[in-house]
């Protein structure tokens, strides 16, 4: 029996055959780092992060999500985590009195205090920490994205992440003590989003 394969068929049937040598040329570019090591530094950097966010933000809500690190080929790192800024109370029908004036304020200043505080212990973080991330290369960086959970009780003034980022080579100068802690502070991107 002879098989006779029209346009699409023979299309596919090419892309097919053709789809492992295109994958072979992908993974030949990948990473310059040490990937099976880095995966190890990984895990140790993320469990610092989530240890020094639990103690940033109080239980029973505070840590949302354990960091999760990825390493992106032709960037570096990037860690994600998401933490609750404050819990409030959410009216249910057990309780439906709306949140009161003063709540509300109590709210808005406790969120903007540990907006604050992230903004200034990731990059301690990244400074005193970031060390161990050793098979990493020179010219990869590292990011830090931290979202924000917060309940919408209407129009919010809160950005809903914040990324901080810095290149491995900064790094490197201010654990050779090249550069100061201000120095390396400006060199580090801090974004909100």
């Amino acid at each position: 029996m002879h098989l006779k394969l029209k346009r699409p068929g023979r299309a596919l049937l090419i892309c097919l055959a053709c789809w492992p040598l295109g994958v072979r040329c992908v993974n030949g570019q990948w990473p310059t780092a040490n990937v099976s090591a880095l995966k190890g530094e990984m895990k140790v950097f993320e469990a610092v992060i989530d240890g020094t966010m639990a103690q940033t933000f109080a239980p029973p809500f505070g840590l949302l999500e354990k960091t999760q690190g990825t390493y992106l080929p032709g960037f570096g790192l990037a860690f994600s985590l998401e933490v609750n800024l404050y819990p409030m109370r959410v009216p249910t029908p057990f309780n439906m009195a709306p949140l009161s004036k003063a709540e509300v304020e109590k709210a808005q200043k406790v969120k903007q205090d540990r907006i604050v505080t992230v903004k200034e212990s990731v990059p301690r973080l990244l400074a005193d920490h970031a060390m161990s991330l050793r098979d990493l290369g020179q010219n990869d960086s590292i990011a830090v994205v931290v979202h924000l959970f917060e309940v919408r009780t209407g129009e919010s003034k809160f950005p809903e992440q914040i990324i901080v980022e810095i290149r491995k080579a900064d790094l490197d100068e201010f654990w050779d003590k090249k550069t100061s802690y201000q120095d390396l502070l400006g060199k580090m991107k801090v974004l909100e989003l």
